[in-house]
């Protein structure tokens, strides 16, 4: 009775499982979720941006410019994004695509960004796109930082700085770089630093902050603090062919020609079209000879430059080192009329014009002569505490004593100015307009500086003479004697007034 009763139960209980089964297959199926649209990947990407994932928001991008419905701005956006990682040729893709959709200012920002990442990448069509983006939205900001680049290239430095102010109130980061590019044009080394400076800190700029700032640097003197720049820029930015090119010049500048040419060779690479990149290669081959000059192989430069200025008579590079070899012989005549040549095709290089300065004022012994190739170095490159030294000494010399004082003061106070040269020869123009106090204020900021060097202790000593304080002249005068100042006038007065005779 009991084993009926239980097959009775399980006999009902079957229809009803089957039946709740039933039920279960009839539910509707849950929905699927909506397909992400456009402005859900773009909105997603940019939370991602401000998070700081630069490459998951230029997946989310990609993935939004894909669909039909996209619109350039996009595209625009994924430029920028592409642009932060470095990644400049996808970069230029992104934004040729938004151009070829937006308009207006829009249009002319995809062109402008476009237009100067073309520019750093050393591509030709980088003028084209900066006059179509000027054409696109004429009062842009982009615009008219991609034109002022445009015109700081052909040397045009007023019309350049014009145009980067013109962008400075919307362009941010992007138009002092543009402002440091032009100020460069203008030959203001010291604004053109400032503008850089001021851009380093925006993630998008700092390669081409970095690479403008190492120029200006290396063209300053300071090389050494240009390397560590550019190394950062291209480990950001790889395809950036403007910082292969600098970084091959400061090599150059610390004496690393043969560092340089790895550098030169992948600028000429990346950038197949480029005229300066190839004439790059013939820069360091040009440095390769001239280093022949410090293992006093003097002859074997000679012969290497002479080539290679033979072969490209117009190469002020091979002209300046063949100049060089000839001063390193002591031949000056060959060496000036190299020079002068150099100085005839770029009027503007500096160092050309320092060196024949060099040539004429310590080989030719013609201070005056020197002083106006001097000038020229100074006035080509302002910030240049050397150039201006220089021609400050030959002022002296050539007696010209208030002049000197204007150019030494400048030089001395130059912001970074470590030398004693610049007070050493202010502290002399002084000495010799009889202007005694002045002379012994220059002086002691150079004896801080070389506290051993016997031509600053013997301009003490007759500052001191100067002044009737026989004290302070024995002081000084004993100080020369003891370094070895062999000033003759200075030791027999020395002598004369140690024995007790008074000044007079």
């Amino acid at each position: 009775m009991k084993r009926w009763a239980c097959l009775l139960v399980v006999a009902m209980a079957v229809p009803a499982f089957a039946q709740d089964k039933k039920k279960e297959k009839e539910k509707p199926a849950p929905a699927k979720p909506a397909a992400a649209t456009v402005d859900d990947l773009v909105r997603e990407a940019e939370q991602k941006t401000s998070a700081g994932d630069l490459d998951g928001a230029a997946e989310l991008l990609r993935k939004a410019a894909e669909m039909p419905a996209a619109s350039g701005d996009v595209s625009l956006r994924l430029g920028r994004v592409l642009e932060g990682k470095g990644e400049m040729d996808t970069a230029i893709d992104a934004y040729k695509a938004a151009s070829a959709k937006l308009t207006a200012g829009a249009k002319g920002e995809a062109l402008g960004r476009m237009a100067v990442l073309q520019d750093t990448r050393g591509m030709a069509e980088a003028r084209a796109t900066a006059e179509a983006a000027a054409a696109a939205d004429p009062e842009g900001a982009w615009p008219a930082i991609a034109m002022a680049h445009l015109r700081a290239g052909e040397g045009k430095g007023d019309e350049a700085v014009a145009l980067a102010q013109k962008a400075a109130a919307a362009g941010g980061a992007a138009a002092s770089v543009a402002l440091g590019h032009a100020q460069e044009a203008r030959g203001d080394v010291a604004a053109a630093e400032a503008a850089y400076r001021g851009a380093l800190a925006d993630p998008q700029q700092k390669v081409a902050a970095s690479v403008g700032l190492a120029r200006v640097l290396r063209k300053t003197g300071r090389a050494g603090e240009a390397e560590p720049l550019l190394k950062a820029a291209l480990e950001a930015a790889p395809g950036a062919v403007n910082a292969y090119k600098e970084s091959a010049r400061v090599k150059i500048a610390l004496g690393k020609a043969g560092e340089a040419m790895g550098d030169a060779a992948t600028a000429a690479a990346l950038a197949e079209n480029d005229p300066e990149a190839k004439q790059l290669a013939t820069e360091v081959a040009v440095a390769k000879a001239v280093e022949y000059l410090r293992t006093n192989q003097a002859d074997l430069a000679i012969q290497d430059l002479t080539k290679l200025r033979d072969e490209n008579p117009t190469l002020v590079a091979a002209r300046l080192g063949l100049a060089k070899a000839y001063m390193a012989k002591r031949q000056a005549d060959p060496a000036v009329a190299e020079l002068r040549e150099a100085v005839k095709l770029d009027a503007a290089n500096s160092e050309a014009q320092y060196q024949l300065g060099q040539v004429l004022h310590l080989m030719k012994r013609d201070a005056a002569a020197a002083v106006p190739a001097y000038e020229k170095a100074a006035a080509a490159n302002p910030a240049n505490a050397d150039y201006r030294t220089a021609l400050g000494a030959a002022l002296l010399e050539a007696k010209e004593y208030d002049r000197a004082v204007t150019e030494l003061g400048k030089a001395a106070q130059s912001p970074g100015y470590t030398k004693a040269d610049a007070w050493l020869y202010l502290g002399a123009a002084h000495l010799a307009a009889n202007r005694y106090k002045d002379a012994i204020a220059a002086l002691e900021k150079a004896a801080v500086v070389a506290p051993e060097n016997p031509q600053v202790q013997g301009y003490m000593a007759w500052a001191y003479f100067g002044l009737k304080d026989a004290k302070n002249f024995k002081v000084y005068g004993a100080k020369a004697k003891a370094l070895g100042n062999k000033d003759a006038q200075l030791l027999s007065r020395l002598a004369r007034v140690e024995a007790g005779e008074e000044i007079k």
